[in-house]
């Protein structure tokens, strides 16, 4: 089970600004509030930057030479400041004063820096799950036959986490530590040039580290993150297979490939893990010999701005080693989140920008809308004639399942079609839906090729019960109404009682109101089904399809949907896929069908007396039952439809 045939795409194998350019647009639309959190940013950098370190020099300065002497009242005391090269004197109680307005502004600007951040966080996860999951919707069916589910969780749910993470709280703080660092540059060059260019003498060491481990940390994020797909991939495989996992005893095997796959996403991760561990102590030893080279070199250089004493020109210099090395250790840590989380990056949009390969002409969406805006007010009726016109159906290329099909179709006709499995027939289904589109030919709907109409248009005409029945999490009416929307109390009602369902709904305790979960697996496979059939009911199809829908269920409960159907099928245009041919003899018409190719076309009885496969599918299935339901289905099937055999 852990195996799996799903490749994905190739993905860069540097760091591109391309990949990133796409997210920007999750942080732009929200312009007002994005120059907000800029403008606090850019307060905190300087009160950091510079007015802390020019503050505190002019204190340590004033201690230093003495200008406290002969004052009586401290308060008094003049102080020579110097900020970002613009100096000015204050007297201590005012220095006071200004201090603690500014730490006050300064709080003020954290809180919107962070407040934004996080509103930044949950909008761009929020906006990437929203565009993701919207593009799943519109993708065609070819897209789900090669594509793990697993797959796509991975990207809705942990890469648009990260990416929301690392958008608001690393590439914002790109821009908060840029103009840090101009603040830092611009008060140590207006202090002293000389001492600056010995500080960032040692910065482009930082660069060519950065440079080194770029593509390391990049391939290893990548594998990383394509093992953890597999594993989630893996999970939902083996939770949708634990009945088939029981049934066979196979537990073990099971937690083994379990064991086998966890740690392989452990070791991993643990690789990257290591060479991010890397950065910080090359940083922090860089960090560690410019400050000794300063405490070296300081006593051997004349350094005097006239303003700042000697003590405080080193101690603010030994400061900006941190002001200048801090920052640019918190880029080379936020340039490894942006390494490693541009696989997640690439990945989700893989599947963001994938273009469906079933779409409506631009003048069919210009008169009916698309999928999420149905102009259904431009909606014709339709009568139900269906016709294919040498279609023909590749699933892949140079392997075709469906070939050269012409089939008419009248409105009004039940129509049956059977075969061994692979034989075509969901293919012709699918077809009709436009679940796929013809490789060759045309399928028509009332004579006119349905590419002409939308998809919105063509399924709101169809209902269509599938084999397996699926319940939505919700009431059982809200089940119901999923086929028609704006259905009223009474619409629902009248499908229940039509599926003759509405006797059991209201022998629930809530009635109408029941609220399923679990995929509905407090009811049992009938009604599960019996509920899908009034789901498909209630919009009133001119056109309905049932795929094998009773070969899930007993005979009792068949014997209750037959009734159904019969009631369903007056008419509208109906194609039944069946497996049990006792259920579809009453069609007027059956096709048969084998490799692709309609073999055999008439009634019952007509296909019955020609003895060919039909006949021979039908006595297979009659050599099954025993004595008495043998006795039973030859006087109401062969007998009274007047079989001639």
């Amino acid at each position: 089970m852990a195996t799996s045939a799903f490749k994905e795409e190739e993905i860069d194998s540097k760091f591109s600004m391309r990949v990133w350019a796409k997210t920007f647009k999750y942080i732009l639309c929200k312009w007002p509030l994005l120059v907000l959190l800029c403008i606090a940013m850019m307060f905190t950098s300087f009160y950091d930057a510079s007015f802390i370190p020019s503050m505190n020099a002019s204190l340590i300065s004033a201690f230093d030479s003495g200008q406290l002497a002969g004052y009586t009242d401290i308060f008094q005391v003049i102080f020579n400041v110097k900020i970002l090269g613009i100096g000015f004197s204050i007297n201590f109680l005012s220095y006071i004063i200004f201090y603690i307005i500014m730490i006050i502004l300064r709080s003020i600007s954290v809180f919107i820096t962070f407040l934004t951040m996080n509103y930044f966080e949950m909008l761009i996860m929020t906006s990437l799950r929203r565009d993701a999951f919207k593009r799943i919707q519109e993708l065609s069916f070819s897209y789900f036959d090669r594509t793990p589910s697993g797959w796509l969780i991975a990207r809705l749910q942990n890469d648009a986490a990260n990416i929301g993470d690392v958008l608001s709280n690393s590439v914002l703080r790109v821009f908060w530590i840029f103009i840090e660092l101009v603040f830092t540059l611009i008060t140590m060059f207006s202090y002293s040039w000389l001492l600056s260019l010995i500080i960032l003498a040692t910065t482009p060491i930082i660069y060519i580290i950065v440079f080194i481990f770029q593509r390391w940390i990049l391939k290893l994020s990548r594998i990383a993150r394509s093992a953890y797909s597999e594993f989630v991939r893996w999970l939902a495989e083996s939770i949708n297979g634990n009945k088939t996992i029981k049934s066979l005893a196979i537990e073990e095997t099971i937690y083994k490939e379990c064991d086998d796959i966890a740690s392989d996403v452990c070791n991993k991760r643990f690789k990257t893990g290591k060479v991010n561990a890397f950065f910080n102590p090359s940083i922090n030893i860089l960090s560690a010999i410019t400050t000794a080279i300063i405490i070296v070199v300081f006593p051997l250089l004349d350094i005097d701005d006239g303003t700042t004493s000697t003590i405080a020109m080193m101690v603010l210099f030994l400061g900006f080693v941190g002001s200048i090395f801090n920052p640019i250790s918190q880029f080379a840590e936020i340039f490894a989140e942006l390494i490693s989380t541009q696989a997640n990056v690439e990945k989700l949009f893989m599947l963001i920008d994938t273009k469906p390969e079933l779409v409506d002409k631009p003048e069919v969406i210009e008169k009916y809308g698309d999928l999420f805006n149905n102009k259904t007010a431009n909606f014709e009726q339709i009568k139900g004639k269906i016709n294919f016109d040498h279609v023909s159906f590749s699933y892949k290329k140079d392997l075709e399942v469906l070939h050269d099909l012409n089939l008419e179709i009248e409105a009004g006709t039940s129509l049956a079609i059977v075969g061994e499995t692979g034989s075509g027939k969901s293919t012709t289904v699918n077809l009709l839906c436009r679940f796929y589109e013809p490789t060759k030919g045309e399928i028509r709907i009332d004579d006119i090729n349905y590419k002409d109409r939308s998809v919105g248009w063509l399924r709101s005409n169809i209902g269509y019960v599938q084999q397996t029945p699926f319940i939505f999490k919700g009431t059982i009416k809200d089940n119901i109404k999923y086929g028609k929307l704006n259905a009223t109390d009474e619409e629902v009602i009248n499908a229940a009682k039509v599926v003759d369902l509405h006797d059991f709904i209201l022998t629930l305790p809530n009635g109408y109101n029941t609220y399923l979960k679990d995929a509905g697996n407090e009811l049992s496979q009938g009604q599960k089904q019996l509920i899908s059939f009034a789901r498909a009911i209630i919009r009133d199809p001119k056109i309905l399809i049932l795929d094998e829908a009773t070969s899930s269920i007993d005979t009792e409960t068949e014997h209750v949907i037959q009734v159904a159907i019969a009631k369903v099928l007056k008419g509208r245009t109906s194609i039944m896929i069946a497996h049990r041919l006792s259920t579809i003899v009453d069609c007027d018409r059956i096709l048969v069908m084998k490799d692709g190719v309609v073999i055999e076309d008439g009634n019952h009885k007509e296909l019955m007396e020609l003895k060919g496969y039909y006949y021979q599918l039908y006595m297979n299935q009659f050599k099954d039952l025993n004595l008495e339901e043998q006795i039973k289905t030859y006087n109401k099937q062969i007998k009274d439809k007047k079989v001639n055999l």
